[in-house]
């Protein structure tokens, strides 16, 4: 009797009936595979930061001579319930690149004459399970803003003279992502 319970469990929880027991929407991101690598490339011409997480955006980071850093995060390639879009602004007078998730970035990067240019991911806007901050820093010298997750990118930011500005979202460590 207590294995024919056990497998009807287990045939429940295959069919998603959970009976009790459900995922979370980030323990089910985290179970699939399909996260983004958030990449950061970084043009010394330019003094200009740019994470992306699409090939398009690989491609144009390439073309304009920005050179690959290391990867930031990982990010959700499509938009699942919680989530919100991780969007590239590009501002041609500064020269810089500008990724924000929050409502308070898009409105300053408008207001500072930067255009959209894509969607490279969505993440979450509040912590998650397994999560890790996605932090906005500003160089006023380089007139840059810089994106980053990962604990090299804050480290480098503020050696940098950067400021701390906010957090635009959260997504997963490097480590659960694969190029």
């Amino acid at each position: 009797m207590k294995v024919r319970i056990i497998s009807l469990l287990r045939s429940a929880l295959l069919l998603g009936l959970g009976l009790g027991t459900t995922l979370t929407f980030a323990e089910k991101a985290r179970s699939q595979p399909g996260l983004q690598p958030l990449s950061l490339y970084w043009s010394s011409e330019r003094g200009d930061n740019f994470t992306t997480a699409t090939e398009a955006g690989a491609r144009a980071a390439q073309a304009a001579g920005y050179k690959f850093v290391r990867i930031e995060a990982c990010v959700l390639p499509s938009q699942q319930p919680g989530t919100v879009p991780l969007n590239l602004y590009w501002n041609s007078e500064r020269g810089d690149n500008f990724t924000t998730a929050t409502a308070i970035g898009e409105r300053s990067a408008q207001a500072a004459g930067y255009s959209y240019a894509e969607t490279v991911g969505y993440v979450f806007p509040q912590q998650q399970s397994g999560t890790i901050p996605l932090k906005l820093y500003w160089s006023s010298a380089r007139a840059d803003n810089f994106t980053t997750g990962s604990t090299d990118g804050a480290a480098d930011a503020i050696g940098s003279g950067y400021q701390a500005v906010r957090v635009e979202g959260y997504a997963y460590p490097a480590s659960q992502c694969s190029p």
